[in-house]
């Protein structure tokens, strides 16, 4: 083995052990857009497929752009599965059943020689219960409701590259028990619906390491165009709080990012096939200490609605 690739493996392990203690290059999409606007109709199930293209580079500090000698990037594509079903008019279940492939690209000028780090798998399901404040009818088209959920320890944390452990950023699972609260208000028209939310992840540590907790926000107003294309404009945040390492909090931690997120939905076939295409750019970006921020996210979506009856309904 020549010199050269011994003092690369002898880098490489290096990097995964300093990222380890910095999750700087996660990109976020918030979970309010991929769980629909609205609790599911009774006895209607509404599955939908989305896949996320998520792009992080140019690092920050702060709100500033910081000179990266290492031209670091990620790429974050995301399939996820969502299954949503109407128990009543007031009640929903929810499940997120995301499979992740993750990126991670670095150049070590020491040694001339680009690091890049790939893994996949199976992501964290979450499990989510929702209630209807105040019911949606077909008078008002006004809907308030509250969630609870739950994210599961389903995605592998032992994945590694190099014979190296990968660092928790590049895990398709966190490996921990996370809790979920949500509140949502919709309000429909003739010609324009308009969709507020807000949820807060609570997160617990897996083997010495915790994520730090998330509120997610977003305001979005969807115009109908015609009769079977819709565009929409939103504005989506993530805050998300410092981590923990071994009960301390490691440098470079923390952010608040907000993205503008244009979209188009179109109804291909009445009930059964809905497409919807969502361009997200960051507008405001802050970190704490020195980070990746986000450049770009793509999500594109089919969903349908397929009722499930009862009895003699």
């Amino acid at each position: 083995m020549s010199a050269r690739l011994v003092i690369g493996f002898i880098s490489m392990s290096l990097v995964a052990g300093s990222a380890a203690a910095q999750n700087c290059c996660a990109p976020a999409v918030p979970q309010q857009g991929i769980m629909g606007e609205t609790i599911a109709l009774p006895h209607v199930l509404n599955a939908a497929l989305h896949y996320e293209y998520l792009r992080a580079e140019d690092m920050y500090t702060g709100s500033d752009r910081a000179c990266d000698l290492t031209g670091t990037t990620t790429t974050w594509k995301r399939s996820t599965l969502t299954l949503a079903y109407g128990v009543s008019s007031r009640i929903g279940v929810t499940a997120v059943i995301p499979y992740i492939w993750k990126i991670k690209t670095r150049y070590l000028p020491a040694v001339d020689t680009q690091v890049k780090n790939t893994t996949d798998g199976l992501g964290d399901v979450s499990l989510v219960g929702q209630f209807s404040v105040i019911p949606r009818d077909f008078v008002t088209y006004r809907e308030v409701s509250i969630g609870l959920g739950v994210k599961l320890p389903t995605g592998a944390t032992d994945k590694r590259n190099y014979g190296f452990l990968l660092p928790e950023e590049l895990q398709p699972g966190t490996g921990s028990w996370d809790f979920l609260g949500s509140i949502s208000f919709y309000q429909g028209w003739e010609l324009v619906d308009i969709y507020a939310s807000s949820s807060y992840q609570v997160t617990t540590e897996s083997e010495g390491f915790k994520f730090g907790s998330q509120l997610f926000y977003l305001l979005s107003a969807n115009l109908h165009v015609m009769g079977r294309l819709d565009v929409s404009l939103a504005f989506s945040g993530t805050v998300r709080g410092e981590d923990r390492q071994d009960g301390e909090s490691p440098e470079s931690t923390g952010r608040h990012q907000l993205w503008i997120v244009p979209g188009l939905q179109a109804q291909v076939i009445p009930r059964w096939l809905r497409l919807q295409l969502y361009f997200e750019a960051p507008v405001y970006q802050h970190f704490n200490g020195t980070q990746l921020g986000s450049e770009y996210n793509f999500r594109l979506t089919a969903a349908s609605s397929i009722p499930l009856f009862h009895g003699e309904e």
